[in-house]
């Protein structure tokens, strides 16, 4: 039972106070899109876009994708992470 008297010491929630993943789930889910038809889309598992979305970091083409072809709001946009590099190549 939730305490609704006047003087509760509940906290209201705000943008503020809810966890920017939270908010990025609550919009995928409000447009029906899950983290299997992202994870085909960036051709991840569904673990690593789930790693995505709540650590809030991932590579600019995933960003662009998200952005251009979801709209996502520029708010709930991950930000931009370090894009690791290839192999070196071998000298001799």
């Amino acid at each position: 039972m939730i305490n609704q008297t006047g003087d509760s010491a509940q906290a209201s929630f705000t943008t503020e106070t809810i966890p920017t993943h939270f908010l990025r789930r609550a919009w995928m889910e409000n447009i029906g899109l899950t983290n299997v038809k992202l994870a085909k889309r960036f051709d991840l598992t569904p673990a690593r876009v789930s790693s995505i979305i709540r650590g809030g970091e991932c590579p600019q083409k995933y960003i662009d994708i998200l952005r251009d072809e979801y709209e996502m709001p520029a708010d709930l946009i991950p930000i931009r992470s370090r894009e690791k590099t290839g192999p070196k190549p071998k000298t001799k």
